[in-house]
């Protein structure tokens, strides 16, 4: 996926100003949000340097860019992010669970110990980020790329891996069930390690 393209020129907004439900081709910059915006849909719209507090759960961003914004321990639970962009953004703690994210990139996003049990992903790529301790399991993969990622300690329970690639990132401890593994792509120092789940035991 490339950056998302805006149809329309973007009007500079506050986000603690906003008062429709659906916002569409606002940029909104350098912001504490400390508005709850459940159910609430952008379009087209830009979001630098936000720290967001308050509820984001049920939400829609179509077309939409997130660039070094702060979203941690935020509920943004059964939101859908569709041809979004995540830059450099900060989710220590985020729940996303039960979450939609389709034609959806992260670029060097910090999720450590992030909660996406449920989540679905369709054509997104994962790149140079850490999900540290992080949440995935019973989620659905399709068409996802992961590029130096760290998923060290991760729960990937009830999920299949099949087709994903991990052979460039980390896995070290991850708790998945061995069924889940099936069709995976791992470097060598991981298949090793993930024999263990098959309690195959090699000797020297």
């Amino acid at each position: 996926m490339s950056a998302p393209k805006f149809q329309y020129d973007l009007t500079d907004g506050k986000l603690n100003e906003i008062e429709d439900r659906r916002t569409d081709g606002v940029s909104f910059r350098d912001e504490d949000c400390t508005r709850s915006f459940s159910d609430c849909s952008f379009f087209e719209c830009t979001f630098t340097n936000i720290t967001f507090s308050e509820s984001m759960r049920s939400c829609q961003f179509v077309d939409c860019i997130f660039d070094h914004c702060d979203f941690s321990n935020c509920d943004f639970r059964e939101t859908v992010f569709r041809r979004v962009l995540l830059k450099s953004c900060r989710m220590m703690g985020t729940d996303f669970a039960d979450s939609r994210f389709q034609d959806t990139d992260l670029q060097g996003v910090q999720a450590r110990y992030g909660v996406f049990g449920g989540t679905k992903w369709k054509l997104c790529r994962m790149e140079e980020s850490i999900f540290v301790q992080s949440s995935f399991s019973y989620c659905e993969f399709d068409k996802t790329e992961i590029r130096q990622c760290d998923f060290s300690e991760a729960e990937m329970l009830g999920t299949k891996l099949a087709g994903l690639d991990f052979s460039d990132s980390k896995i070290d401890g991850i708790m998945i069930q061995t069924e889940g593994l099936k069709g995976v792509t791992l470097n060598e120092e991981q298949a090793l390690a993930c024999t263990k789940l098959l309690g195959i035991i090699i000797r020297n």
